[in-house]
């Protein structure tokens, strides 16, 4: 018998083109259901808004084009008291916004003042507070009919009138601020620590004062991230739904994003007014936005760091060091500690009751107990973990998979992409809301009235946010780590896998915590997509607020979801400062 017949024939080695098939399809399989995926969250709403906002509304749906939509919306000229009000509060808000947290920012990287990493903490724990239990803790502080400031004021200086009116223009503005400045801070503290003090430093020698140093050599140098900054705040103002709904609808002050969840809510809706009132919102932004490009066009001008490194300088604030930190202590002890206190104290009383020290033995933990034996809030923690939990992953790998293909991609690509999952950034939240409300209704997908849609809500809502996490932390990363991986046979899964996720898992990490964060706090998309059996946390809190319910049942439940998003929030930022020391 040979030997040829003993023997097992050796399995046939693929062919070069059958490996690069496989090569092929595994590198491009991912890319191409994650752009479709993206493209589907972000175009469609804008589709179904532009769709149901130019056609007429029926008992069965979108019927025949129409601009009658636009008089119904703007009737009785409600579109100039709708713009002055919503103008007035979105440019208050960011100033006053501005002020505040470009102060705190200055003070912790550009002096010496005392108690700065004390700062730096307390911002990021403003920041972790929902809007939605700002507005009603000021609510509780300054309202003149149950405020607790105005009651001890009164008291005390013998007052004949409350001293505070929450529910105004000005009281707007002032609680929208004191929930946006720890944004503020965020983004400003980096252009401050950033900032080269060479050139300061060489202004002062030219004999220039320091506030002449300030006015021509800083502030022009922070023109692009003060820009950014601002417009980014005027957005938030415009798109803001809290405040509105809690302080502007008791004080008679209407703005865009009330009128447009009105419509919305009426018997029948009036989806068409909503999508005309969503249109002229969008508009505002978009101007905004073309404005802000025009000004930081130059952008490289205004570049201080390059390859020769670069230090900061910190300012001697000399007598007045001590001052200035027990300024700042103060603020913060009015923005962050009058709303915590007024929260705590109220979450043990039934009724609205005034901080005094003779009402502490009636306190009780009925408002705590009642929730926890309240079926629809633990429903509503149940859905706001889960969406939570699966928002925040999703976004982290769609992102993460779209800014590896964006830095990987040619320049015109790479900022298609970039346009693409920024957009939602230039949308308010209220639109997004009102626009996947609209589409759901529409398509034949049966997510309507479940936690689906809501999810579907968050993953547009954040895909900004994910993509700036993963764009800067893969902007780190260098290219070579890639290319001994392709050379070496990997495929772009693999390198994904093996390569790219392990070094970007403090990143990631982050990145999940902050989303997760802001989808629990979120509000002005889940007042649209959440149904009589899907709650989530904030929605429980505005129906408990003004259904007549127990207000000390509303601040206890905001004391349970406070707690653990400001310990995930502070975990983000040891995980945020651990990256920055290992990479610098």
């Amino acid at each position: 018998m040979s030997s040829s017949k003993n023997s097992v024939a050796a399995p046939a080695l693929p062919s070069v083109a059958a490996r690069r098939r496989v090569n092929f399809d595994a590198s491009i399989a991912i890319p191409v259901v994650t752009g479709l995926i993206v493209v589907w969250l972000v175009a469609l709403p804008l589709v179904a808004l532009f769709y149901v906002t130019f056609s007429e509304d029926t008992p069965f749906g979108p019927g025949a084009f129409t601009l009658a939509n636009f008089a119904d919306a703007y009737r009785d000229f409600n579109l100039l008291k709708l713009f002055r009000n919503s103008f007035i509060y979105a440019v208050g808000s960011a100033f006053l916004s501005f002020v505040i947290g470009a102060a705190v920012a200055y003070v912790v990287e550009r002096t010496d003042a005392p108690f700065r990493g004390a700062f730096h903490i307390l911002s990021i724990t403003c920041f972790a507070l929902p809007g939605l239990l700002v507005a009603m803790s000021w609510t509780l502080i300054a309202s003149p009919n149950i405020g607790w400031a105005n009651a001890l004021a009164q008291q005390a200086f013998g007052l004949s009138s409350p001293l505070f009116n929450i529910y105004s223009m000005g009281g707007m503005i002032w609680a929208l601020a004191s929930h946006n400045f720890p944004l503020v801070y965020m983004l400003m503290a980096p252009a401050f620590r950033l900032l080269d003090a060479r050139l300061e430093e060489a202004a002062l020698v030219s004999g220039a004062q320091a506030y002449q140093v300030a006015a021509r050599v800083t502030l022009p140098l922070l023109r692009p991230a003060i820009l950014s900054t601002l417009l980014l705040l005027f957005i938030r103002g415009i798109e803001s739904f809290e405040v509105p709904r809690i302080i502007g609808m008791p004080g008679h002050i209407a703005v865009f994003t009330a009128e447009i969840q009105d419509a919305t809510s009426t018997l029948p809706p009036r989806f068409g007014a909503a999508g005309a009132l969503s249109m002229t919102l969008l508009l505002l932004c978009l101007i905004s936005i073309f404005f802000y490009r025009r000004a930081t066009r130059a952008a490289d001008a205004f570049a201080t760091l390059g390859g020769k490194g670069h230090g900061t300088m910190r300012v001697k604030l000399g007598v007045w060091r001590w001052p200035l930190g027990l300024a700042m202590a103060l603020m913060f002890a009015v923005i962050l500690g009058l709303p915590l206190f007024t929260l705590f104290w109220q979450s043990f009383f039934h009724n609205v009751s005034a901080p005094q020290l003779s009402l502490i033995a009636s306190a009780s933990l009925e408002n705590y107990r009642y929730l926890l034996s309240y079926p629809v809030f633990r429903e509503a923690a149940f859905d706001s973990l889960g969406l939570g939990v699966m928002a925040a992953t999703i976004v982290v790998l769609l992102t993460f998979v779209m800014a590896a293909i964006a830095q990987r991609a040619p320049r015109r690509l790479s900022a298609a992409i970039d346009a693409l999952l920024f957009a939602p950034v230039a949308i308010p939240s209220v639109i997004i809301g009102a626009a996947i409300l609209f589409a759901y209704l529409m398509l034949p997908i049966p997510i309507y009235n479940t936690i689906w849609i809501l999810l579907i809500a968050y993953l547009t809502l954040y895909l900004p946010y994910g993509m700036r996490f993963a764009a800067s932390g893969l902007a780190q990363i260098n290219r070579e780590l890639e290319e001994i991986a392709e050379i070496s046979g990997a495929n772009l899964f693999h390198i994904f896998r093996r390569v790219l996720m392990p070094l970007l898992a403090p990143v990631l990490v982050a990145a999940w915590l902050y989303i997760f964060v802001l989808v629990i706090r979120e509000l002005s998309a889940s007042i649209f997509l959440a149904g009589p059996h899907t709650h989530v946390l904030a929605t429980v809190s505005l129906t408990l607020w003004e259904g007549g319910g127990s207000i000390g049942a509303v601040c206890a439940l905001g004391v349970l979801e406070i707690v653990p998003l400001v310990l995930i929030v502070l975990v983000m930022r040891r995980i945020e400062t651990t990256r920055r020391a290992s990479v610098f």
